[in-house]
């Protein structure tokens, strides 16, 4: 299984969070790091322990 992720470099760390979950936040001295604090938190969302909370929509950008 894949799952989409977005991280960027602030100062010492790579911050990221899982596409459909945003609101769980995470960071790692690098990308391995990153990833595992990210798998991690999958982790308790699919067992329980966090509560998922799933925000998708549309944006209308008037043109």
């Amino acid at each position: 299984m894949n799952i989409k992720y977005t991280y960027t470099q602030e100062k010492k760390f790579l911050v990221g969070h899982l596409d459909d979950f945003p609101e769980y936040p995470t960071q790692g001295e690098n990308r391995e790091d990153l990833e595992n604090g990210l798998r991690e938190i999958y982790a308790w969302i699919k067992d329980g322990t966090l509560e998922g909370r799933e925000h998708k929509g549309v944006l209308k950008i008037a043109g």
